[in-house]
């Protein structure tokens, strides 16, 4: 009798082992590779533009954002934690910022005011796409692999 008792609290202490080390199902979410382009309505590639994807579920509302530059064809590879990560899955809001090239006398670092010692520049897109808390445009990332998303803004005004 001792002896089953010995072998029952041994597979008791070994089944609480191993929901301990492993865990009781992961929950954890990791981000899924999230490539993308911004281009003009008409076709034009927005280069440099700052793409920031805001989480809309309420929450995940303090959860970091993705975020990227587009390269000179307009191309980005979103950023959560590391290098290129992608996007956790969910809703988001996104907001482009497309800088203009400075004035002639300012540098060409990006800043959108002149507070922060940077150049100011003007957001070619009016800041129409630069409101996080109202964005025009929403995407959804799934947990399976995206396929390239293509972001279309109204081009600028001359």
């Amino acid at each position: 009798m001792r002896v089953m008792e010995a072998v029952r609290m041994r597979r008791i202490c070994l089944a609480f082992m191993v929901v301990v080390f492993t865990g009781c199902g992961s929950n954890q979410q990791v981000p899924i590779a999230t490539k993308g382009k911004v281009q003009t309505k008409n076709g034009v590639a927005c280069a440099s533009a700052l793409v920031v994807f805001h989480p809309i579920e309420k929450e995940r509302l303090n959860h970091a954002k993705p975020v990227a530059t587009t390269d000179a064809q307009g191309r980005f590879v979103l950023t959560t934690n590391a290098a290129d990560d992608g996007a956790m899955p969910g809703e988001y809001g996104v907001t482009i910022v497309w800088p203009g090239k400075p004035s002639s006398g300012q540098s060409s670092g990006f800043s959108l005011s002149s507070e922060s010692g940077g150049a100011a520049t003007q957001d070619q897109l009016g800041g129409k796409y630069g409101n996080p808390q109202s964005p025009l445009l929403k995407v959804k990332i799934t947990d399976k692999p995206n396929e390239e998303l293509l972001l279309e803004v109204d081009p600028p005004r001359k």
